[in-house]
């Protein structure tokens, strides 16, 4: 029996005009996540759906794995193909009901939904629902029906001349497709904030580009190597990622030691100067934005003043997603992302390096400029610029 993979989209098809552009990101999207996992099928797309003929010998695993990765898709489901005849589905249904799982689990209800894309079935869909849900009962599923939240979901798609039968619908991540949304550059480091924030930008079809900027030598060194695994799970989400380490404790030192740098600054000041150089590092890869995990008020950097004063740094639109979110809020969605685990690990951050006792929380731009007169800014900022493009 030949098995398909039924993939669905769901904001994307309210794009008017547009949609067929957005159609076409997620197909090629979609592509290059199946021929990652060494499926060489096409996809083909039929009515508001993408089809995708699996081989004999698929991992359904790394299938849903690379599907629960491609922003844009809603819900995918691994189906039955079988000729769309009332007998020949119920035989299926009989034939390859997941009894194993069944047990298992120790699932207790099922419901059965049959989605129809065209007038002329050969049965109505509401009573198919209700034939389809006759014909398990007699085959002793040994489940209760629930029509909400069941513990196994049939469905039955009937398009074309062709039926596909899925025990299982899988949610996807939903958003648009990476391509889509421009490209932005995140500033990211190994704790929980910037990573998420990162992810929320690719749901959105961003595609990132990620710059960390290093404490070391005054940090551990596993501090760059925990962000490398972070870029490179962000970068299963998009198709792979690039990385850009910006040496930054001397910088910090320098600041650090300066005394006509007021010390209650220094942490605006460090912000300030890392929006600049990545503000050229976006410049030079033809990036249109920044991307940072701020939250207001979680952090003496993050007071709505001190914002306006570090946005002040950086004509780059910048934006941030966590902004409204608390931190709980925030681990708690670094687990599904699957960033957590190496963000909770202990690494210095590279603010907190050099770090006042008594940092400023509303900044004023004049000071923080006039003290900036005495670091030779845009020396310390070409110098990053150029350790590593030149």
């Amino acid at each position: 029996m030949e098995k398909h993979l039924i993939i669905h989209y769901g904001e994307l098809g309210l794009k008017g005009k547009n949609k067929g552009f957005f159609e076409d990101v997620l197909r090629r999207n979609v592509m290059a996540a199946v021929r990652g996992i060494g499926i060489k099928s096409q996809i083909q797309y039929v009515l508001g759906r993408f089809v995708v003929k699996l081989p004999a010998d698929f991992d359904e695993e790394k299938v849903k794995h690379a599907m629960r990765h491609v922003s844009g898709i809603e819900y995918f489901s691994i189906t039955y193909r079988v000729d769309l005849d009332f007998d020949k589905i119920s035989e299926a249904l009989m034939k390859y009901l997941p009894r194993d799982e069944i047990a298992d689990k120790g699932w207790k209800t099922f419901c059965v939904r049959v989605k129809k894309s065209q007038n002329d079935l050969p049965f109505s869909r509401l009573e198919a629902e209700r034939d389809f849900g006759e014909v398990l009962f007699e085959s002793d599923i040994g489940l209760k029906a629930k029509m909400t939240d069941p513990d196994l979901l049939v469905t039955i798609e009937c398009f074309g001349d062709m039926a596909y039968i899925g025990f299982g619908k899988f949610k996807g991540l939903g958003g648009l497709p990476v391509g889509t949304g421009g490209k932005v550059l995140s500033l990211i480091s190994s704790g929980f904030d910037s990573p998420v924030a990162a992810y929320r930008m690719i749901r959105r079809g961003a595609k990132v580009e990620f710059v960390h900027f290093s404490g070391q030598p005054y940090t551990r060194r596993e501090e760059v190597e925990q962000v490398k695994k972070i870029v490179e799970i962000l970068g299963e989400y998009q198709g792979g990622a690039k990385l850009y380490v910006v040496p930054f404790g001397e910088i910090q030192k320098k600041i650090s030691i300066n005394m006509d740098v007021p010390a209650k600054l220094r942490v605006v000041i460090y912000r300030r100067l890392m929006f600049k150089i990545a503000e050229k590092i976006a410049r030079y890869k033809k990036l249109k934005a920044l991307v940072t995990g701020e939250s207001l008020g979680q952090v003496a950097s993050q007071t709505l003043n001190n914002i306006a004063v570090i946005d002040e740094a950086t004509h780059l639109p910048v934006f941030r997603p966590l902004i409204g979110m608390d931190k709980v809020e925030i681990i708690n969605e670094s687990q599904k992302v699957g960033t957590h685990d190496i963000s909770r690990l202990p690494c210095t951050d590279t603010c907190s390096l050099f770090m006042p006792s008594n940092p400023e929380v509303s900044a004023k731009f004049g000071e923080v400029e006039k003290a900036e007169e005495f670091l030779g800014v845009d020396k310390i900022v070409n110098d990053a610029f150029e350790g590593l493009f030149v």
